[in-house]
């Protein structure tokens, strides 16, 4: 009769590992998963599928962008009398242009910026962007003045939609920032009518604000004023 080899017993399965050794192990991978996320988002500025990355903000093509405030918004203006923003410090307003570029207003840059806040849809700022555009090329725009165009109030169903279209067509040739669907940079700013003129000195505080068309000569009157005083 042939003899069976002997059986031999199954080896022991392997100890356990603890529980800290897992969450260890874990911890490693995320860590590495954000070390790789980060070089490729953090510092290089690579731009991917039509998104554009800066440091750790991002934001895509549209004619709307997210807007943030760092200060104290501006009150609206009175219905008479004195307006109460005069003197106050503007609050910073960092967002984005239509291709999502970043775009801030920097208020206490230690130059003075004129931001003039328009709707695509508003008469009154198709009017008035010829004339600020002759008032600048005729050289009424000091030399220590930024001009910026924050585009607010976008609606899809009204008049020269989309606003990054009408804004190009229109021949504006300074720097805007595409509001955020709730208008927080108008809201910031205390905007309540379109176009709105807000000068703020090379100190960071508001000079000046006005609404409705401006003549060039009026343009003229106002920045001096609010450079000068």
């Amino acid at each position: 009769m042939t003899k069976r080899p002997p059986t031999r017993k199954p080896p022991p399965p392997p100890p356990k590992k603890p529980l800290w050794l897992w969450v260890a192990i874990a911890g490693i991978v995320a860590l590495a998963l954000g070390i790789a996320i980060w070089s490729t988002t953090g510092n290089d500025n690579k731009v991917t599928e039509g998104s554009v990355v800066t440091g750790n903000s991002i934001s895509t093509p549209a004619e709307t962008q997210p807007v943030t405030m760092v200060g104290t918004a501006l009150p609206p203006p009175p219905d008479s009398g004195a307006d109460t923003a005069i003197g106050l410090a503007a609050p910073t307003l960092h967002g984005f242009t239509f291709d999502g570029s970043p775009v801030d207003i920097t208020p206490d840059s230690g130059r003075a910026t004129m931001v003039v806040f328009l709707a695509h849809w508003c008469p009154h700022c198709n009017n008035e962007i010829p004339v600020i555009l002759r008032w600048a090329e005729s050289g009424g725009v000091p030399a220590n003045l930024d001009i910026i165009g924050v585009s607010t109030s976008v609606s899809a169903d009204r008049d020269n939609y989309p606003p990054s279209k009408w804004i190009v067509a229109k021949g504006w040739k300074y720097p805007v920032m595409a509001d955020s669907s709730n208008n927080d940079a108008a809201r910031a700013y205390g905007v309540a009518g379109f176009p709105t003129f807000t000068i703020v000195g090379s100190d960071g505080k508001v000079k000046l604000r006005s609404s409705g068309e401006l003549a060039e000569t009026e343009l003229d009157g106002l920045v001096a004023q609010a450079l000068t005083g």
